[in-house]
């Protein structure tokens, strides 16, 4: 499939567990050997997170493409994870799921766009450089592990 118009943003439930997890491994797994440590996101407990309602998933028929995990915190929405499986990569899943984090926020009323990445995932940070965010803040979170915080304003300026 060569266009992200035929995928559909749902909640997850339940059921998805099994998959949003393929997916994250297949998502995250790459960072492994530079980070020298698994990326928190392949540590997460998703049976709790499907469970809070905080999970997303992006599809086409029965077929898990990517994820997203966000919630309001403070004055913004917090993006803990988005992965795009990397069979599905360059389709635009990534965008539809980055949008869509930015209208959850609006119809919440909240401002802003946070996010935290890890400092060797350097890719990442460029693609969200791209989309406005701002490193507000690196510092080390766990023993080995520097976080990137970044921000992005959704008023207009």
């Amino acid at each position: 499939m060569n266009s992200s118009s035929a995928f559909i943003i749902r909640q997850a439930v339940p059921a998805d567990q099994a998959a949003v997890e393929v997916c994250i491994e297949a998502s995250f797994s790459k960072w492994i050997p530079s980070m020298g440590m698994k990326p928190m996101a392949l540590l997460a407990d998703y049976q709790t997170l499907i469970g809070r309602q905080v999970t997303y998933v992006i599809e086409s028929g029965t077929t898990t493409a990517g994820v997203l995990l966000l919630w309001p915190e403070q004055d913004s929405m917090y993006i803990d994870t988005i992965a795009v499986n990397p069979a599905f990569q360059k389709q635009g899943i990534g965008a539809r799921l980055m949008n869509y984090a930015e209208e959850r926020a609006r119809s919440a009323g909240l401002n802003a766009m946070t996010l935290i990445t890890n400092v060797k995932m350097e890719a990442n940070i460029a693609y969200y450089q791209r989309w406005g965010y701002r490193e507000t803040e690196r510092r080390e979170v766990t023993p080995g592990r520097v976080a990137v915080f970044m921000r992005k304003s959704l008023q207009a300026e």
